[in-house]
């Protein structure tokens, strides 16, 4: 962890659903990083952790996200979508049923 101090660190998800799986990694990358500054006497420098997600599904969240991460602009989501099931083409069993599919119902 001692190289994540003093860094700027992007949190990658497919989708935010409930919310609490980036909730979970934010909170424990922080306790790590913390406990690695402690260890090394470098508490001085600030580690900033940014979350970018590919479909942030508009419903309730069970989890949260630190306050300033969501009003400073460090989580962003490049579709904000219905609740609706997705389904991603890395987990698609049959790869060419999936393209067919998405080619004959576009999402735009």
């Amino acid at each position: 962890m001692a190289n994540l101090i003093g860094k700027n660190i992007l949190i990658v998800d497919e989708v935010d659903d409930t919310r609490t799986t980036l909730e979970y990694a934010v909170r424990e990358l922080q306790k790590d990083v913390e406990l690695a500054q402690k260890q090394l006497g470098r508490e001085g420098e600030e580690t900033n952790f940014f979350v970018f997600v590919l479909h942030n599904k508009n419903k309730s969240k069970k989890g949260q996200l630190p306050a300033d991460m969501m009003e400073s602009g460090r989580y962003h989501a490049a579709v904000t979508t219905d609740d609706v099931w997705i389904c991603y083409p890395w987990e698609a069993k049959d790869i060419e049923e999936h393209d067919a599919l998405a080619k004959a119902n576009p999402l735009v």
